[in-house]
């Protein structure tokens, strides 16, 4: 049991980690990152979406929600800069609520941990029902994943929560998985 729960948190470091940068996941630079130096955040941001928007850099996880609406300033004005249809952007603006709640979520909370699970999946079921193609979908959650865990401490934290739900199960989807809330 033990060594399947380490094989789950080296999976999702791996997944983590493929997820950072250069090459893969719908990144601008067809995939010819070399891995070899960190990227900055701009860096980032013009290999997700070609725009210059500067992200929270800050050491805390949750980082600035001045509205409350439970999704991080700088995520929310990325998410307004992408063109996405009206559908689109309130399923990335689901899922960056999910990965919010993931990272801020009590790892020794049973039911918080559900509830941020469900939440989770049920936010990448609406990006792929929402998107154009499933591939626009994969591409969505990656860049959306990448905004919201940009610094060591919000990976960090999602590292915690997937090795606290490793071994759960959760319910699937309801329908298209999106909430009325968006």
């Amino acid at each position: 049991m033990k060594k399947l729960s380490m094989m789950g948190a080296l999976l999702t470091l791996g997944l983590l980690a493929g997820c950072g940068g250069g090459g893969g996941g719908g990144s601008s630079d067809g995939g010819a990152g070399t891995g070899t130096t960190a990227k900055t955040t701009t860096e980032v941001m013009a290999g997700v979406s070609g725009s210059t928007l500067v992200l929270d850099r800050g050491s805390a996880a949750a980082g600035t929600d001045a509205n409350a609406d439970g999704v991080r300033d700088d995520v929310a004005t990325w998410i307004g800069s992408q063109g996405y249809t009206s559908a689109m952007s309130a399923a990335a603006t689901q899922l960056a609520r999910a990965y919010q709640g993931a990272i801020t979520v009590s790892t020794t909370d049973a039911d918080a941990l559900r509830t941020a699970r469900t939440a989770a999946s049920d936010a990448v079921e609406c990006v792929m029902q929402s998107a154009a193609s499933i591939d626009a979908g994969y591409k969505a959650v990656a860049d959306v994943r990448r905004v919201a865990l940009n610094t060591d401490a919000r990976a960090s934290a999602y590292l915690a929560y997937a090795a606290a739900v490793n071994d759960t199960v959760v319910r699937a989807p309801e329908g298209t998985g999106c909430t009325s809330s968006n």
